[in-house]
């Protein structure tokens, strides 16, 4: 009986960093991968793990990620290997029926993860595998029952990688769960509650008393069990360029931002000085109703006719770029904006991308932006298309607004940035200034400065604002038009 043989050889030629990546991966067991977005982390995982398995460490791997990523790493496993995949998809027959299938790749979503938890256990007893988390922020919850579905396999793994460009999504303590899925607590310990008493930053007062040193604990843990590396340290990719566009809000869209803004600061001048963190989430939904106000009156009080002072001001910015005959993506975290703004720039061929396209349909979207020279728009919203995707036929990206989310942010604008990127990318953000916009940016900012120094992408924390005390609140809410400076 003849044995087949698959072939572990690589398809593509890894780039220098990638090779010593590969190198790392396929020698260790427990892997943190924290390479910036556009790095190519995918293939330096596929490499490793095709050299594991071609020796025999491993039989094949686990992929849990994003359901919208199931169909990149389908093109990833073909583009930089020769070996087989699954994808554990459909009726729960079907998947059955899957899960006896022979291959070197199975990719499944974080969602599906949770009503397949006891096949998966029984697939891993039988079966030398890898598990890679994909994006592995996702798990960042770790009272969240995906998280805890997932925790249910490490123990089954014979290897484990967690990979992401933005392991702090929003606070220090969204590494605990990741690194407890690589190492059960060695790094990090086995309390979440204790590591959280120790590293929590929500940035108000009475939480900042040693915050430097406690971070930089966790920074040089953090740093010397994990890989980093920055595009502009290892690519020799084009600049990006951050443009602020101020605008001042003015007719109908002041006077309802202002009286939404009074009638929040009654509400919250009645609470509790005490009780405005625990009630944090809360408030910060009802500051987001003045973002929309700020973006698009429209999206609160369908009786509005006027032109938002921010599209007035994205029209120019639009065709400022189109005569320089470049692609564009203008970015927006409400989905009714999508819309609308599909509409208004329909005659330069916009298309748009959120959560409730279907997967076909998305790709269908991505491939006509990337590929037909007269689709030079794309409206899309940071939640369903900050990752996975390559969008460098443009090289500008517009924020109409944004939420308080860092990694919607910093994902987002690097679908522009990445391998294949030829041109300087602008990345333009719409500011009404005196509005909950600046507020926001300042947020970003501090999240963007804790989360770069505990990764080590710096040496310092820059400083900030404190956010969400009461005090911070009222100032977000009052009649001051503070300073802005441009930021990242």
């Amino acid at each position: 009986m003849k044995t087949y043989k698959f072939n572990y050889g690589a398809k593509t030629e890894a780039f220098a960093h990638q090779v010593d990546a590969i190198e790392y991966l396929k020698n260790t067991n427990a892997v943190a991968l924290f390479d910036e977005q556009g790095l190519g982390k995918s293939k330096i995982i596929i490499e490793a793990l095709c050299q594991n398995m071609e020796v025999g460490v491993i039989d094949g791997a686990l992929v849990i990620c994003k359901k919208s990523l199931i169909e990149m790493w389908k093109e990833e496993i073909e583009t930089h290997s020769y070996l087989k995949y699954i994808v554990l998809r459909g009726s729960r027959d079907e998947k059955g029926m899957k899960f006896m299938g022979y291959a070197q790749f199975y990719i499944i979503n974080y969602e599906s993860v949770l009503s397949e938890v006891n096949r998966l256990q029984m697939f891993l007893k039988v079966r030398k595998m890898a598990i890679v988390l994909d994006e592995s922020h996702r798990i960042k919850n770790p009272e969240a029952k995906a998280t805890q579905a997932i925790m249910k396999l490490r123990e089954h793994a014979k290897k484990r990688i967690i990979v992401t460009g933005t392991p702090i999504a929003n606070r220090p303590v969204d590494l605990w769960a990741q690194f407890y899925f690589l190492d059960g607590g060695k790094l990090l310990g086995a309390s979440y509650e204790d590591f959280k008493s120790n590293f929590d930053v929500d940035l108000h007062s009475n939480h900042m008393h040693g915050l430097n040193d406690r971070l930089k604990t966790l920074r040089n843990k953090i740093t010397s069990h994990s890989i980093r590396r920055r595009k502009d340290g290892v690519l020799e990719l084009p600049q990006k360029r951050y443009i602020d566009k101020c605008v001042l809000l003015k007719g109908k869209q002041r006077a309802m931002y202002d009286q939404l803004k009074d009638e929040l600061f009654i509400e919250i001048s009645n609470i509790k000085g005490e009780e405005i963190i625990d009630r944090s989430e809360e408030i910060l939904k009802k500051l987001l109703r003045l973002a929309q106000i700020a973006s698009n009156p429209y999206l609160i009080d369908k009786s509005y006719d006027e032109i938002p002072t921010k599209f007035a001001a994205l029209d120019v910015i639009v065709e400022e770029i189109l005569a320089r005959n470049e692609k564009l993506i203008i970015w927006s975290s409400f989905v009714e904006n999508i819309r609308v703004l599909c509409k208004r720039y329909k005659h330069h061929g916009a298309s748009m991308l959120y959560g409730e396209l279907l997967i076909e349909k998305r790709n269908q979207v991505v491939r006509q932006f990337m590929n037909d020279p007269l689709n030079k728009v794309l409206i899309a919203n940071p939640a369903a298309a900050k990752e996975g995707l390559t969008l460098t036929a443009a090289n500008n990206a517009i924020y109409l607004d944004r939420n308080f989310n860092l990694v919607d942010y910093l994902q987002s604008q690097d679908r522009i940035h990445r391998i294949s990127q030829t041109r300087e990318c602008n990345i333009y953000k719409l500011i009404a200034l005196g509005t909950i916009d600046q507020y926001i940016d300042d947020v970003i900012y501090k999240k963007q400065s804790v989360a770069e120094y505990v990764q080590g992408d710096t040496d310092k924390i820059k400083p900030g604002k404190q956010f969400l005390t009461k005090e911070e609140v009222f100032n977000v809410l009052g009649q001051k038009e503070k300073g802005h400076e441009t930021r990242r």
